[in-house]
């Protein structure tokens, strides 16, 4: 009869320790699915193409307000320099055609000559901008000039009529407004080639000022502007150490590509 009531006890405990495990066996299996992201912007492919706009306007002179060569010589060396994985191109479009949308920056020079846009161009260049856009605009000497000298001085016409251009109510409005100066650490320096120090400043050796500004829509660089004669090296072939300026142009590309592609991997190499 002792024996009896061990060998109960004993498999009395069996049965409680396996209790759980036999009804973790019948419970359904949890399936959680993998979260997805959906992509506002599709990622590039091989084949995908992207497009450098010089911006064509009314009374610029060329070799004077616009260098002919300098968005050719910028891809050509940015298909190089950063092993890109798809397809650079470039063209000259005014702002009042719609191609304008589909490009990745939008490049303006300009010097000494008179800006006429219409309304047309400023609602162009609006929709760009706040659809996602980048442009680079630079205050440029002539060709024939000397890239070192009188460059990088505040205040001059393509400056002034820039920046009302940027601020106009149908462009940017009191947003084209509000203008700071890029730090020193802003991710545009480091965007491929390394610029420790700021922009580089071999075209405005002599000028009074040392930083590019830009505009911002809704935390992202919209506008970026240089007083610095950067954009002259690209388009001049005989001028000194152009390849800086092209590293930096080459920078401002792929800074563009990281914003269409945030957080994404971007088409090009190391």
């Amino acid at each position: 009869m002792m024996i009896d009531q061990q060998l109960m006890r004993t498999l009395l405990l069996i049965a409680l320790l396996c209790a759980p495990a036999l009804a973790q066996e019948n419970r359904p299996t949890l399936s959680i699915p993998e979260p997805t992201r959906q992509r506002s912007t599709p990622l590039p492919t091989s084949d995908a193409s992207f497009t450098v706009i010089q911006v064509d306007y009314n009374d610029a002179r060329k070799e004077r307000d616009y260098l002919s060569l300098a968005a050719q010589e910028l891809v050509q060396f940015t298909k190089i320099a950063a092993k890109l994985e798809v397809k650079l191109n470039w063209r000259e479009e005014p702002l009042d055609n719609r191609r304008i949308m589909d490009a990745l920056m939008l490049y303006m020079t300009g010097y000494d000559g008179v800006m006429r846009i219409n309304d047309m161009e400023k609602k162009n260049l609006a929709e760009y901008l706040k659809k996602g856009g980048l442009l680079f605009a630079d205050d440029i000497l002539p060709l024939e000039s000397d890239p070192r000298q009188s460059a990088g001085i505040i205040g001059t016409p393509f400056d002034r009529q820039f920046k009302a251009l940027i601020k106009d109510p149908l462009v940017l409005g009191r947003e084209g407004a509000r203008w700071r100066k890029l730090p020193k650490t802003h991710p545009l320096y480091s965007a491929y080639f390394d610029f420790p120090d700021g922009p580089p400043l071999s075209g405005a050796r002599q000028g009074n000022v040392f930083a590019l500004e830009g505009v911002e829509l809704r935390g992202r660089l919209a506008v970026v502007f240089s007083d610095l004669n950067i954009s002259h090296f690209w388009g001049d072939l005989n001028a000194d150490g152009r390849d800086r300026s092209l590293q930096f142009g080459s920078n401002l590309i792929v800074f563009a590509l990281t914003q269409k592609y945030a957080g994404r991997p971007l088409p090009i190499g190391r």
